[in-house]
């Protein structure tokens, strides 16, 4: 869409979010009157080719239900790119920071099962996300569904690695990446999303090292170094923490009969295999999301909830 149509289309209401890259803003379609949002991302921080990354990426997964949905793109006279989107809710990241309440193992199910869905799609076009965390999902005010944005940093799986060291944001960055490697795939993905499973059921990201050896050390101390060890991408590499071999990921998430005692959140076996499934270290044993989405988790007897949300 030509940029002048694009900026006089939608009006400005009011300004939702705002950091390094520019502003968005909440505003109406003069046409339909839909609310939507306009990211608008300044002249001096444009990345051409992100940008072009994010709308390509938005319009091959336009129509999915758990990825955020384009409308429409261009350029203003100053020079700001600008993407207008669905205008859906709140960050993941505020409103686990909001409620005072840890969620139950069935609400954690269904939130996964939108965000292993969402992600499948970019995987089935042939996409990787690689920034998967709570500030990149929204929360749709009216149903409370998941939806992926932020897909400024996707790559396509068309062109054969190498690609970009050291992408996405630290707490969800996978053990290969943190290793340097730049041969990785769409298990990346995998990787953040059981984070970001982790962190719904302790509303606390489960590794948080202020740089790549610490947060290499945080996971390995949990999930063991034998994992990462079996991986032919590891190099013989010194490994930070870790002493251990074997993980000890099931002590902090304990089944229902223990985790009263332990203080833990509980998490059923079939939570758990899936949880342990996308938090391998080796990415060539981790569960890829079309295979969790198969998993017997989401097909246990309350699934029927789970097709309506």
């Amino acid at each position: 869409m030509a940029s002048s149509l694009v900026m006089a289309r939608f009006d400005k209401l009011d300004s939702v979010a705002s950091g390094g890259f520019g502003v968005v803003y909440r505003a109406r379609d003069r046409r339909s009157g839909d609310i939507v949002a306009m990211k608008c991302i300044r002249a001096i921080s444009l990345d051409d080719a992100a940008f072009s990354r994010e709308v390509s990426a938005l319009d091959a997964c336009s129509g999915h239900p758990y990825i955020v949905q384009p409308r429409a793109h261009g350029r203003g006279d100053d020079g700001e790119a600008v993407l207008v989107m669905e205008f859906v809710g709140p960050t993941l990241r505020h409103v686990i920071r909001s409620s005072r309440r840890k969620r139950s193992e069935l609400e954690v199910r269904v939130a996964m099962r939108q965000l292993l869905s969402g992600a499948k799609r970019m995987h089935d076009v042939g996409l990787m996300h690689r920034d998967l965390k709570p500030d990149n999902v929204l929360v749709d005010a009216r149903t409370g569904n998941l939806k992926i944005c932020d897909l400024g940093l996707s790559q396509s799986t068309a062109a054969p690695p190498p690609y970009a060291g050291h992408v996405g944001t630290r707490w969800y960055r996978a053990p290969e990446i943190l290793l340097g490697s730049t041969e990785y795939d769409e298990r990346v993905d995998s990787w953040s999303l059981g984070c970001i499973m982790a962190e719904l059921l302790t509303r606390n990201p489960p590794f948080r090292g202020s740089s790549d050896r610490e947060q290499l050390s945080e996971i390995l101390d949990v999930l063991g170094t034998g994992d990462v060890k079996q991986w032919r991408g590891y190099k013989g590499q010194r490994l930070p923490g870790g002493c251990e071999p074997e993980s000890s990921l099931r002590c902090l998430f304990p089944c229902p009969e223990e985790a009263k005692m332990a203080g833990r959140p509980p998490l059923s076996e079939a939570g758990f295999e899936v949880l342990s499934g996308l938090l391998r270290c080796n990415p060539e044993k981790r569960m890829t999301v079309a295979q969790a989405l198969r998993h017997r988790w989401f097909k246990e007897t309350d699934s029927a909830s789970l097709r309506h949300r």
